[in-house]
């Protein structure tokens, strides 16, 4: 028997375990394909909400957390198991934006770095871009992380560390007696635990038992293309509307991204593959005559404003979801789980838990 389950292998479930693990707890993560392949795999890695004066306090609140822990954290993973993560502060240009005016004073409230550039400075900073015709605004402080580094070294740091796993097993039930969760119904097993928290994305809900108050959580597809490395200098990120450009470690562009109402469809289409590419292509002239190498797709969580649940599930004693945080699960993940393990140790927590309940 384990002291803790948790139903779901991406960035946000393996946190969580990571928590827990500190405590010393018996752990075990399933995750019904290999870990973080779903909406984890497919993300950019953008360690901010994209434009966070847009958002929510709530939002904004476990971002902050979450960007003070990454670099840390990735250095620590990074030392454990020899995988490094990529966290990397390459800045972020925002062009484009309809609420300069806005942005800038949200930064000056929140103590985040920005500047104002004009098109003149555009041009000599990031002269490899296609010259703009309006002034845009430069976050310095922005860092990314890249995906599927970060899942490799969790997985591994988890796995030296005594989390079982596992992996292509899907949860199908939970099974109840007197409010309480009593084991989670495998293929060909069953496990059983102390207390069980769900936390698989847009498939939360799904899991959860008829007496409990669902989740509003639903499936929206993001489509994401790659350049292979290239000799581009000053590679900040590049918000252009709801699109960007993440540069990464070894020169590869990362280009992103739709947002698909599709259900559960997570295939990708060639419509997207070519805006995608051209957007890029527009914007970065060097990339003109370069062809990208990936495509892919992934599920974000959508929730109501973005907000995530992060709460116990009343009215069962001992389950618990971690879920629905949208296109902000990278940049909130470290905070979430710190979040989750405070209301399952029953200790004081760093943020107000409330708005983060399924009760709103």
């Amino acid at each position: 028997m384990f002291d803790f389950l948790i139903i779901g292998g991406g960035l946000i479930g393996l946190l969580t375990a990571k928590e827990l693990q500190k405590t010393g707890a018996n752990i075990a993560v399933i995750e019904k394909n290999s870990p973080g392949k779903q909406a984890t795999w497919a993300a950019g890695g953008i360690l901010s909400p994209m434009r966070p004066w847009y958002y929510s306090e709530p939002v904004n609140a476990i971002s902050s957390i979450s960007q003070s822990i990454y670099q840390q954290l990735s250095i620590e993973l990074r030392d454990e198991t020899g995988i490094d993560p990529e966290w990397l502060p390459s800045g972020m240009l925002v062009l484009h934006d309809n609420e300069m005016t806005q942005a800038i004073e949200w930064c000056e409230q929140h103590h985040s770095p920005i500047k104002v550039l004009t098109t003149e400075e555009l041009k000599t900073q990031f002269n490899h871009l296609t010259p703009q015709k309006k002034s845009a605004i430069y976050r310095p402080d922005v860092a990314t992380i890249r995906p599927h580094k970060l899942l490799a070294a969790l997985n591994q740091f988890l796995a030296n560390n005594g989390v079982t796993f596992y992996n292509d097993q899907e949860a199908q039930k939970l099974n109840i007696n007197n409010q309480a969760i009593t084991s989670v119904q495998l293929e060909e097993t069953t496990l059983n635990a102390g207390e069980y928290i769900v936390c698989s994305g847009a498939w939360s809900p799904n899991l959860l038992p008829e007496l409990a108050e669902k989740p509003n959580i639903t499936p929206v597809k993001g489509q994401m293309i790659c350049f292979p490395p290239t000799a581009i200098a000053n590679k900040s990120m590049v918000m252009d509307g709801n699109r960007y450009i993440i540069p990464r470690k070894d020169g590869r562009m990362v280009v992103g991204s739709t947002r698909e109402q599709t259900g559960f469809d997570a295939s990708t289409t060639q419509s997207a593959f070519k805006a995608l590419k051209e957007f890029a292509q527009q914007l970065y002239p060097a990339l003109s005559h370069v062809e990208p190498d990936a495509h892919w797709a992934g599920l974000r969580p959508a929730s109501p404003d973005s907000i995530p649940y992060i709460c116990r599930v009343e009215p069962y004693k001992n389950l618990s979801l971690n879920a629905g945080h949208y296109r902000n699960g990278i940049v909130t993940a470290p905070a979430s789980a710190e979040l989750m393990v405070d209301l399952l140790l029953n200790k004081n927590t760093k943020i107000d838990p409330k708005p983060y309940e399924i009760k709103r």
